[in-house]
């Protein structure tokens, strides 16, 4: 069953994270949906792979605002993520939650973690480690809606000891999105131990049955 992304709106993540303050971004309806994709992951992923219960609020709200930096400028704008995140007041967060969601933000695309950024050097060395899970999990439901459609309605996961199988569930054959989130899955299995699989799962009408890898 897929799930619906109308209750996303209701999600207390996301509530959390629109109640804390207001960071506009370019295409609204993408960074939701990047934000739903990503938080199916990590509620698929949380068991198995033990991610840090306070790794999910963190992973909505950097979903929500990771292209807000695109409102200075498209060229390296996860770096302008970075600074207008910290720029903003959030309430219900503490600063360090601001500097993880920033970080988790500032990772979605291009360059890995690394402690010679120096938004990633201010974060204590505790908090690394989340930031990084919520990072890699941001980037592939980053790319699962790389067109910018929301092609790709739901995921679904498969948890092996070498490798993790993600499922892009859509209507049709979601050739770019499977690409360009397969491409942005080298944190995943830099951060996890795992290697990635991403393949579809296209269910073409409630009647037929979904054709996965086809």
């Amino acid at each position: 069953m897929l799930h619906d992304i109308q209750h996303s709106e209701t999600d207390p993540s996301l509530a959390r994270a629109l109640a804390a303050g207001k960071i506009e971004t370019p295409d609204p309806e993408h960074s939701r949906h990047v934000a739903h994709l990503s938080l199916r992951l990590y509620d698929l992923l949380q068991e198995p792979l033990a991610l840090p219960k306070e790794g999910r609020d963190l992973l909505a709200a950097a979903a929500l605002w990771h292209d807000c930096g695109q409102m200075r400028s498209m060229a390296d704008h996860h770096r302008y993520s970075f600074d207008r995140i910290m720029a903003v007041p959030l309430r219900g967060f503490s600063r360090e939650e601001q500097l993880q969601i920033a970080n988790i933000a500032r990772y979605h695309r291009a360059a890995h973690p690394s402690p010679q950024h120096p938004g990633y050097q201010r974060l204590p060395r505790s908090l690394r480690p989340a930031v990084d899970q919520m990072a890699a999990i941001l980037r592939i439901a980053e790319g699962l809606d790389a067109g910018h459609l929301q092609v790709i309605k739901d995921v679904d996961v498969e948890v092996h000891d070498r490798y993790v199988t993600i499922y892009a569930i859509s209507d049709t054959y979601p050739t770019m999105e499977i690409e360009r989130a397969q491409s942005r899955a080298g944190l995943f299995r830099e951060v996890f131990g795992r290697d990635v699989e991403i393949l579809p799962k296209v269910i073409r009408s409630r009647t037929r049955r979904p054709v996965e890898g086809a």
